[in-house]
């Protein structure tokens, strides 16, 4: 990918990234199952609420002009800000980098309509993970109509990419490209994105029973359903383990630092997403490294 393409892909993700503040910042839990943010009307500063200009609103560059703080009130900004607008952007150029070499193993031929509508979907997904791992972060609860819209996501997937022969080639369509025949993986590809999301559904049924909600919620369960029929069978299985590892790892260092104790609770939807990103970006190569690390 050329520069001319990286930049203008990469601040179309800094302008995304700016919405999924928005997004978030404005949302609050409700008692209405569906209910979203409110993203109508100008932004405001949170302290003296402020009508912000638009060069208040430059995405990460406003942050550094300004020095992370408001320029009317003083008052510290988050450091949400520039951190989830960098993530869009990188997210933006990254997704089309890693499909690019996919699409190579798949079937350089399908076409760059395909290729397109791939990107796309793929960007929408993991900027909708990003707006969930901070609603998360922030109230502790992923909204229902995020998780709806993933799992419309994995069925428009599964019907394009279907269609299109994806999964008929090496790898399936897993992004576990040659590690994915080691598991088993039914011949229908409806079948396998089902059973990816009723399998790893009633493993997290399972632990909400069994720690009685507090290992557990069921936001994320809607969550890791609707990941799994996007993800499939079995890339939701590398899903789940990689989000338990990376849950395990961060709340010891949380404990260690002092920040946490054993009967706090954790958001583990930010794992979740965390791990889902790690399969799309990196997919064989988590399983590569682990093989290399046993020596197989």
């Amino acid at each position: 990918m050329g520069t001319l393409v990286a930049v203008p892909l990469f601040l179309v993700g800094l302008a995304l990234g700016s919405f999924v503040n928005v997004f978030t910042l404005r949302y609050q839990p409700s008692d209405k199952p569906w209910a979203l943010a409110d993203v109508r009307g100008r932004s405001r500063c949170l302290s003296c609420l402020k009508t912000l200009s638009w060069y208040e609103l430059i995405p990460v560059v406003s942050f550094i002009v300004q020095r992370g703080k408001c320029r009317t009130c003083n008052a510290v900004l988050s450091l949400q800000y520039p951190l989830v607008e960098m993530c869009a952007g990188l997210v933006t150029v990254g997704v089309p980098l890693m499909l690019r070499s996919v699409f190579i193993a798949w079937n350089p031929a399908w076409g760059t309509w395909f290729f397109v509508f791939t990107c796309a979907l793929w960007i929408a997904a993991l900027l909708t993970l990003l707006a969930i791992a901070v609603i998360d972060l922030r109230h502790y609860l992923i909204p229902n109509a995020l998780n709806l819209f993933l799992l419309v996501l994995g069925v428009a997937w599964v019907a394009v990419a279907g269609a299109r022969g994806v999964f008929g080639t090496f790898g399936g369509g897993s992004f576990l490209r040659h590690f994915a025949p080691l598991f088993f993986v039914p011949q229908n590809y409806w079948l396998s994105h089902a059973i990816g999301s009723a399998v790893s559904v009633l493993f997290f049924v399972g632990l909400v029973i069994f720690s009685r909600g507090r290992g557990m919620g069921m936001g994320d369960v809607k969550l890791i359903g609707a990941l799994g029929f996007l993800f499939g069978w079995p890339d939701v299985v590398m899903v789940v383990l990689l989000s338990f590892i990376i849950g395990a790892v961060i709340a010891v260092a949380l404990m260690a630092l002092g920040r946490k104790r054993m009967s706090d609770l954790v958001p583990f939807g930010p794992f979740i997403v965390a791990a889902s990103y790690a399969v799309f970006f990196l997919g064989a190569g988590v399983l590569e490294a682990y093989f290399g690390i046993i020596g197989v």
